[in-house]
């Protein structure tokens, strides 16, 4: 019974602290949120944001290509060209 009662409090202890790191690291994608709404003028959800932030890394990894083989290269352009359909359907 003593070892059921101290699993569960290592549970709520690890669901506390996953809580909190949630919290923390969704800070900095909810202060683009704000920016991306005044730049775009109007209000937009976190999921709009994660869709922006994908084009984005899309947009980094097609434009700026490591010396890489050319399939991995026009991988990034698919995916850019996917993100931003993404976007313009949820936008």
């Amino acid at each position: 019974m003593e070892n059921n009662i101290t699993l569960s409090n290592r549970i709520i202890a690890l669901n506390a602290i996953i809580g909190t790191l949630l919290g923390k690291l969704s800070v900095p994608v909810e202060m683009l949120r704000k920016y991306y709404s005044t730049v775009l003028e109007r209000d937009i959800d976190m999921r709009q944001t994660w869709f922006l932030i994908n084009a984005q890394l899309a947009f980094v990894f097609a434009a700026f290509p490591v010396d890489g083989p050319m399939v991995l290269r026009m991988a990034c352009c698919v995916w850019f060209i996917h993100a931003v359909l993404l976007c313009k359907r949820h936008l």
